[in-house]
């Protein structure tokens, strides 16, 4: 029977041992540990439940602590994890099972990431493979094999295969990422990694992805602004073999232009035929048709979408996403009764998606009414139970369309007991629209700790009152002007007249900081 090695670099990380040893039980024949530091027990713990471990010096270098773990590998078989990755017994099983066969070098597996509101990413990433000295990994962060593992599989005539069951990462969900100052370390290493080499459009890449991921958009400029530099000095055939290209000149396209921007369409246009085919480049340039009105392109660009497998980045971007660009285009053109096919279609595959879910039941409910809504509500339930998902895609869809009385019980159901997360933040919003002031505050200010754009909620009523706001918020300006509209869109949804007219005098005191706010408030007046 083939013997695997986990292979895992630590620091610090205590609090997840447990959780990781308990998911990976018949995982690991043997475990090897690689300490870069820790002062909370770490070692201690993983050498209690039988790992090897060894102490390294931290050198600010991910790539090269990798490669020191890799050196006290034993087993026929090397699989890389991290300490707040969950695998599940249907990894396992299926992972043990494409060990065995002689035919298969390495694997690919689907790192699944919950991100906010509900949405996930999943990556599929090279984590495993036979031992053998000569793959080693590269990049002082983001580590990546895949150069060195190619040549070994190129020379033992092995192919790569993936373990289709996915594995759980946990440490970037936002609140334990800021917690462990994640974004402020990887910014200094990437930062550090181009200093070193300009043309590390590996590196590149990550620094895009950091700044999404953040929502940090004045970062998101200045490294697609950089990263277009170095791309105009080293010429048209840079990125000829990356994988990831595609996804690096989407990420460019986003950071420096709006959708509606001809300039961003012909960047996207240039880079198209010189990178690998992927789906993020042919979703962004058909968002960038859509804008401009031109949803035959649009049409074109979201079908290459769903011809294409994504075996890196963000799947939704090959399923999810185009699915729900066709049903989009199909409303603009007219064919309401063809927007839910590509929806449905959409939720077949992922059932649980909040942005497919919403889509469903926002047309469900404004096209064929509420009794609809239910029937459609009652069978997806009856498919694939009930979840927090689709009771918050009922509230968000009622609440964006102005029927309140559908929205409150949903969200409720949603926010949980006591509310929290999203759904609280919205349930807040819609007590607001329903006149029920007092408990939309009071729900609002238990949420600032835990919810940023709560703190935009405070500052409303703390203007429908008359009363002064003192609060430092940690949202980047595009965030905290997006809440804020969402906020008085739910005061405009009240129809309060005293109300409206309050913030509307009081809200020149926050004019400078929201400078559109005024027009916006004439406009729906």
């Amino acid at each position: 029977m083939t013997c695997v090695s986990v292979v895992m670099i630590v620091k610090d990380e205590a609090e997840m041992v447990q959780g990781f040893l308990e998911a990976a039980v018949g995982l690991w024949d043997e475990l090897v540990v690689v300490d870069t530091g820790s002062t909370d027990g770490t070692p201690e713990l993983f050498a209690a439940a039988g790992a090897r471990v060894f102490k390294h010096a931290w050198r600010r270098d991910f790539a090269e602590a990798r490669n020191v773990s890799l050196s006290h590998a034993r087993g026929d078989w090397v699989l890389v994890l991290d300490a707040d990755e969950r695998v599940s017994p249907a990894f396992i099983e299926e992972f043990r099972a494409r060990c065995e066969d002689p035919a298969i070098g390495a694997l690919t597996i689907r790192l699944s990431n919950p991100l906010p509101f509900g949405h996930r990413r999943e990556s599929w990433i090279i984590r495993a493979w036979r031992r053998d000295d000569g793959v080693h990994f590269e990049h002082v962060i983001h580590e990546d094999v895949s150069r060195s593992l190619t040549t070994v599989l190129a020379t033992s005539q092995r192919r790569l295969a993936r373990v289709d069951s996915p594995v759980e990462h946990l440490g970037y969900v936002r609140e334990r990422a800021a917690a462990r100052h994640k974004k402020r370390r990887d910014l200094d290493l990437l930062q550090r990694a181009l200093k070193a080499d300009r043309l590390d459009f590996y590196a590149h890449l990550k620094l895009l992805e950091l700044a999404r991921f953040w929502r940090d958009s004045a970062l998101w400029r200045r490294a697609a602004r950089r990263a277009a530099d170095a791309l105009d000095h080293v010429g048209p055939t840079a990125l000829a073999e990356a994988l990831w290209g595609a996804e690096l000149i989407a990420l460019m396209a986003e950071g420096l232009f709006k959708a509606d921007s001809a300039a961003g369409l012909s960047l996207l246009d240039r880079w198209a035929p010189l990178v690998v085919p992927g789906a993020p480049l042919f979703h962004r340039r058909a968002q960038h048709h859509e804008a401009l009105g031109d949803l035959a392109r649009a049409r074109e660009d979201y079908e290459r979408c769903l011809a294409l497998e994504a075996p890196l980045g963000d799947r939704q971007l090959s399923t999810v996403r185009p699915r729900l660009g066709l049903a989009r285009l199909a409303l603009m053109s007219g064919r309401f009764s063809e927007a839910m096919g590509p929806v449905d279609e959409a939720l077949l595959g992922q059932p649980r998606d909040p942005a497919a879910l919403v889509a469903a039941a926002a047309l469900k409910l404004q096209l064929e009414g509420s009794e609809a809504l239910d029937a459609w509500m009652a069978e997806h339930t009856r498919r694939y139970g009930a979840s927090a998902e689709l009771a918050w895609a009922v509230g968000d869809a009622a609440l964006t369309l102005g029927r309140v009385e559908r929205a409150i019980p949903a969200l409720r159901q949603a926010a949980g007991v006591p509310p929290s997360g999203p759904a609280a933040l919205r349930l807040a919003q819609a007590l607001l629209c329903d006149g029920q002031l007092e408990a939309a505050e009071n729900l609002t200010r238990g949420l600032v700790a835990t919810e940023p754009e709560a703190g935009l909620g405070v500052l409303l009523f703390d203007l429908l009152k008359g009363r002064d706001t003192a609060l430092e918020l940690d949202l980047t300006p595009e965030t905290a002007h997006a809440s804020m509209r969402r906020w008085v869109d739910a005061l405009l949804l009240s129809e309060n007249r005293d109300w409206l007219t309050t913030f509307a005098r009081n809200s020149a005191a926050v004019g400078a900081v929201f400078p559109w706010l005024g027009d916006y408030l004439r406009r729906a007046g």
